[in-house]
């Protein structure tokens, strides 16, 4: 303002030198030109600074909370820090850190641009991070929905038995009194591989919605608790992803056995490739979830992803994590199973085909062996029945057509008898694994 108001006063000063002397008009002139390029620097300077905090303040949601109440929107961003509560920004845009870090670095006490980095730039897996001896923390976690299609309603809707599961990544950065969370994209896997482009953050509505439900009855509690409750909605899908992954390994076994199911018919190839996914999707779930099993969590809160006060909600998670965890371990000894019991199928499949090709060569050796025994007897140089006789053909050739099914009617039998033995013995000593 002061140097809008400098401007003006140049202005009048040539104006009040009409007629003086050409060097004190120059030197107005001049004075006047100095002026107008430093408004307009500062002018440019201004919506240079104002340009990346409106940008960021574009890609958050802001609201505040306190225990037993609804959130509130805050309307300023400058008047956080004096309401008092809990201070929930979600990143819901694409942002910079030095951008949010202007916009937020009064608002939320002792945020720093490392955390920032680490809060936008998604984990291949769950990571843990402290600050300030703990006073700042940041937890990566994610949820998972397992061969399910999204809607704005349900997106733990089972659509059919598969290696399949779509993982949303979510970090939580947590204050004394503020939380920041940023939902990533989420990544549609098959088995351990991503499966297709990456997708749009999905079921964030339906957690907040859950977290207000839960907040009304909480009796106190910070923002590292309130980032716990998102965590415990997170925690929920857990269970359904390993029940899925254990279902169509069920259909998988019935599929092995003959059984008709959504999968089709059983193929060696097919089977033995279902099973691999399979095995990779457990093991993604499992890396995804041991770094939230943090060892002690359950004797020292202290040892919590967020700065907490009550310990209960933190260990009601711990809990899910380590019967997940469990589920797991205990899927991963029947898939081993299944392996080796894939194993001997195809074993026995290969044999039964290099088995299979013996008893056509034998059919038609026992074709070709009676009819030449038979002609070689009755070629004999002796006397043999109806030498030089019509029927003496007649009986020829009746023999070798009567003997020679004789002997491939034994065979079938002799056959039958031994694939039916074995199928029965290996219905005995190979159950289907539960």
């Amino acid at each position: 303002m002061a140097k809008l108001q400098s401007l003006i006063a140049a202005d009048f000063a040539r104006s009040s030198l009409q007629g003086a002397n050409p060097n004190v008009l120059a030197l107005a002139d001049l004075f006047r030109l100095a002026f107008s390029e430093v408004v307009a620097s500062d002018q440019t300077t201004t919506g240079e600074k104002a340009a990346p905090v409106d940008r960021a303040r574009a890609a958050i949601d802001a609201s505040w909370w306190v225990p037993g109440e609804g959130p509130h929107e805050i309307p300023r961003l400058d008047d956080v820090a004096a309401i008092g509560g809990v201070v929930w920004i979600d990143i819901r845009g694409d942002a910079d850190a030095t951008e949010l870090l202007a916009l937020l670095g009064r608002s939320c006490p002792g945020l720093e641009h490392e955390m920032l980095d680490e809060l936008l730039d998604p984990d291949k897996e769950p990571v843990n991070r402290r600050w300030a001896g703990g006073a700042v923390r940041l937890a990566s976690t994610f949820a998972v929905y397992p061969g399910a299609e999204g809607n704005e309603t349900d997106w733990g809707r089972k659509v059919s038995s598969s290696p399949r599961a779509l993982y949303q990544p979510v970090e939580l950065l947590a204050g004394r009194d503020w939380l920041i969370t940023r939902w990533h994209e989420a990544c549609l896997y098959r088995g351990s591989e991503p499966d297709g482009e990456r997708k749009e953050a999905v079921g964030k509505r339906e957690v907040v919605e859950a977290v207000k439900r839960r907040w009304l009855e909480a009796e106190g509690g910070g923002a590292g608790d309130l980032g716990v409750l998102v965590m415990h909605e997170l925690a929920l899908t857990y269970a359904p992803a390993h029940r899925h992954f254990r279902a169509s390994l069920e259909e998988w076994e019935l599929r092995l056995y003959g059984v008709e199911t959504e999968l089709g018919e059983s193929d060696p190839e097919d089977d033995l490739d279902d099973l691999k996914a399979l095995w990779g999707a457990r093991a993604r779930l499992r890396d995804w979830l041991s770094p939230l099993n943090v060892a002690g969590l359950n004797v020292d809160p202290d040892k919590a992803w967020l700065p907490v006060r009550n310990h209960a909600e933190v260990k009601a998670i711990d809990k899910r994590v380590d019967k997940s965890l469990d589920a797991l371990a205990t899927l991963g000894n029947t898939l081993r199973s299944s392996f080796h019991l894939l194993h001997i199928k195809m074993s026995e499949a290969h044999r039964e085909r290099h088995e299979s090709m013996q008893r056509r060569v034998e059919y038609i050796a026992a074709g070709f062996l009676v009819p030449t025994l038979i002609v070689g007897f009755f070629g004999a140089n002796t006397w043999v029945p109806g030498e030089h006789r019509h029927w003496g053909l007649m009986l020829m050739v009746v023999s070798m057509a009567v003997l020679t099914c004789i002997v491939v009617a034994v065979l079938l039998a002799t056959r039958r008898r031994s694939s039916s033995r074995r199928s029965a013995e290996l219905r005995r000593t190979l159950p289907v694994s539960r």
